[in-house]
């Protein structure tokens, strides 16, 4: 009984916690390695978005430009239905007149 005591007593050997703590510490730097790396990501991926919606918004403003330019030409097309506007073109575009009228010019 006297030698179970003693050798309960004794300190563990230092090289089964070696061995332990190099699994830790390796497990440990992997796992900060790999926090790294996705940190990394999220940065790169961040700035990718960022770009991408400034992108959007420069894509977005244009076609607000051409949907405006769409609608005038459409408002041009149905007035070039118009007898008097065309009348109104033709003069004031190419001088043109009917027969029987003068043109005046100001100097």
């Amino acid at each position: 009984m006297h030698e179970m005591a003693a050798y309960a007593r004794q300190p563990k050997t230092p090289a089964g916690n070696r061995g332990a703590r190099r699994r830790i510490r390796v497990v440990l730097m992997l796992l900060l390695a790999f926090v790294g790396w996705s940190m990394m990501a999220a940065f790169q991926l961040a700035a990718v978005a960022e770009e991408k919606l400034d992108k959007l918004a420069a894509l977005e403003a244009r076609m607000a430009e051409v949907r405006a330019r769409n609608e005038q030409l459409k408002l041009e097309i149905i007035r070039l239905n118009d007898p008097e506007y065309i009348e109104q073109r033709a003069k004031a575009d190419f001088q043109m007149v009917r027969d029987g009228e003068t043109l005046f010019k100001e100097p």
